[in-house]
């Protein structure tokens, strides 16, 4: 049994309101009270109940504890024993129960005898796509980017460990502007096309040059016309160009995953967007657009022979220019209803990597011969489940989360119009989207990247500009930072121990900061912050399990030779953390349905806080009756579990020693 299980044991009493009472049917809440002195739960049905009947609420309250909880609590402990210790009628008119710790404890023994936390069946097998990251092959990654695959990152981890069959996208832009202008710097301004430092990955040499060539533009205005001839041969595809074109795509793109990877995320298919404009994916999409009228051919004025989409709120938006060409806005839309699944899937699966965790990374290719999706390279797939996915021709999709900043709201609003209008499927279709990341003046300054400015607070990242620090530049700060506060701390550990546990550290440390914070709220990084011990940060969390971890490795000795007695948990923090740890389901239920991996970290931080309350105040190995140690202990050791399950989640290392 966890909180949940005690909140529907309340909502069964609770229901019977309308039954036997003969109130009207409502929808209550059952939640935690703001104050410890109201109880363990709390319900504001009373207060509904009162705008239905004109009533108050006070006697409301009286009549329901009275009549309908107190008599089958009295009943249940002449026959057994009640997780429901009282129910009390405010003044006010909240109904607040306490529970029965003695009870509600012995259900920690479970999470114990299992060594997890648990597997929670939210999902019941139903197919998820996420697409995250999609960053153009062309510069390295920054803090901002990290920030949208540590979120979709996050998301896939809930949905695979509450049993949802989930399926990760990147979108590779490979024929996009911004390929082509490092293509054009390569091809017509004489750039080697291979890194001559070998201190600089190949992505931050092309980041560099495509700096450079946004540079060049403004001088060689011709070169325009050099871009759009490159776009032309990617397109088209079978040529030089556009083999020379994916030589580097791909090149850069190993080392933007190299990134990915170092911070733990991976992924199942690399949607190549070329391949998806040679699939004549487009052409379907186009089609059914006409046949369900959504879009129409306009005759006159600033749109004349163009194709165009009118949202209800804004003004005509072009799909299809008067030359037949395709905008980016309708390039989108073929990939949408793909991940959809409404089309039949014009792709073959080929081998591309094999990632940090030992899945298979798969990228799309065009079919060959008409045949049905297929996938090459069996022998290196070992993930059976993505088999069974892509093998099916036309897959039922029940939810689709793309993850994108939020200067893309506008587009994605469009698209989410369009795909409505469709109606052909009843599949969820939804976009994640998240304000930006900058840098504090500190962070720059201590990364002396030079670009401090006294009249702003914080520094804003463009590639075009060149103005952006790497997320491998900050993760490689926050090692070296986290080395040198390890070795002050342990003179006798070797420099590769050191090593080892510094970049734990820094990818907990920046996974952490990037997931904490609210997705509409722009990110201030600041490496001083995030590497305290306290407060709300991933080291904080860190330092409390390796808190936890020597208690136990102190008490190997002991040996548990009878049932644990966690009756004797009495202290008011042991019943909060009881409380709190038998809570996991239910923040992992709401950060799943409101798509909100905050919610987490901040379960984790609240947890941490109450552990570490604990720990300073209450003896554990210290205390002379067994009993009551082994029930303190067991306390402790189910912290570790569920803790362990959380950083899984959050993709925080785990460490026993800091």
């Amino acid at each position: 049994m966890t909180l949940s299980s005690v909140i529907k044991e309340i909502n069964n009493l609770l229901d019977l309101t309308f039954s036997e009472l003969q109130y009207p049917k409502i929808e209550y809440e059952v939640t935690e009270p703001p104050l410890k002195e109201f109880g363990d739960l709390t319900t504001n049905i009373a207060f509904l109940l009162a705008k239905k009947t004109k009533k108050k609420p006070s006697f409301i309250a009286r009549e329901i504890v009275e009549k309908i909880i107190v008599p089958r609590i009295e009943f249940i402990n002449k026959n057994d024993v009640s997780v429901l210790q009282l129910a009390e009628a405010h003044p006010a008119g909240h109904i607040n129960f306490k529970i029965n710790y003695h009870i509600f404890s012995k259900f920690l023994v479970k999470l114990i005898e299992r060594e997890e936390f648990g597997f929670l069946n939210i999902g019941k097998g139903k197919t998820i796509r996420i697409e995250h990251t999609s960053v153009n092959p062309n510069k390295p990654l920054h803090i901002g980017h990290l920030r949208n695959i540590v979120i979709g990152d996050t998301l896939y981890r809930l949905f695979k460990c509450t049993n949802h069959n989930v399926h990760v996208l990147n979108y590779i832009d490979d024929s996009g502007v911004q390929v082509a202008d490092i293509i054009v710097a390569f091809l017509f301004k004489g750039f080697e096309s291979k890194s001559i430092n070998k201190n600089l990955k190949f992505d931050e040499y092309c980041g560099e040059i495509y700096s450079k060539i946004n540079d060049i533009y403004q001088v060689e205005t011709s070169l325009i016309n050099k871009r759009n001839f490159i776009i032309k041969q990617i397109e088209e595809g079978n040529n030089k160009v556009s083999e020379f074109t994916w030589k580097i795509v791909k090149e850069v793109l190993l080392e933007q995953l190299k990134t990915c990877w170092r911070i733990k995320a991976r992924y199942d298919i690399l949607n190549i967007e070329s391949q998806i404009i040679a699939s004549g994916l487009w052409d379907k999409t186009f089609e059914l657009l006409k046949q369900k009228d959504i879009i129409k051919y306009v005759t006159d004025g600033k749109n004349k022979n163009c194709w165009v989409f009118k949202p209800e709120r804004e003004e005509e938006k072009v799909l299809v220019r008067s030359d037949g060409t395709a905008t980016y806005v309708a390039k989108d839309i073929p990939y949408a209803l793909w991940k959809l699944s409404i089309f039949n899937d014009p792709f073959r699966y080929v081998f591309f990597a094999e990632q940090w965790d030992g899945t298979t990374l798969l990228k799309t290719e065009i079919l060959k011969n008409g045949s049905i999706n297929q996938i090459e390279n069996k022998d290196k797939i070992e993930n059976n489940t993505l088999e069974e996915i892509l093998i099916q021709p036309k897959k039922k999709i029940d939810k689709v989360i793309t993850i994108i900043d939020s200067r893309q709201a506008r587009l994605q609003n469009i698209l989410l119009e369009i795909i409505k209008r469709l109606d052909s499927t009843k599949q969820e279709y939804c976009y994640l989207n998240y304000e930006t990341v900058a840098l504090s003046q500190q962070t720059v300054k201590e990364i002396g990247l030079g670009l401090q400015n006294e009249n702003k607070r914080v520094i804003h990242m463009s590639g075009r500009k060149g103005i952006y620090i790497s997320g491998d530049y900050i993760l490689d700060q926050l090692r070296k930072k986290s080395a040198k506060e390890i070795k002050s701390r342990n003179s006798t550990m070797t420099e590769k121990d050191i090593d080892f546990i510094a970049e734990k550290i820094a990818i907990s440390a920046l996974r952490y900061s990037l997931i904490k914070r609210d997705r509409d709220k722009m990110i201030t990084f600041d490496m001083q912050e995030e590497l305290k011990l306290d407060g709300d940060t991933s080291l904080y969390l860190q330092y409390s399990y390796a808190r936890a971890i020597r208690i136990l490795e102190k008490a190997e000795h002991l040996t548990i030779q009878k049932p644990v007695n966690l009756g004797l948990l009495n202290k008011d923090i042991e019943k909060e953390i009881i409380k709190e740890i038998l809570k996991y389901d239910i923040i992992i239920e709401k950060a799943i349905e409101t798509l909100s991996p905050k919610i987490l970290a901040r379960y984790a931080n609240e947890l941490a806080a109450k552990f570490n309350v604990f720990y300073e105040s209450v003896q554990v190995l210290q205390v002379e009756n067994i009993d009551l140690k082994l029930a303190r202990l067991s306390l402790v050791k189910s912290f570790t579990i569920l803790f362990r399950g959380i950083f899984l989640l959050l993709g925080i290392e785990v460490l026993n020693k800091l």
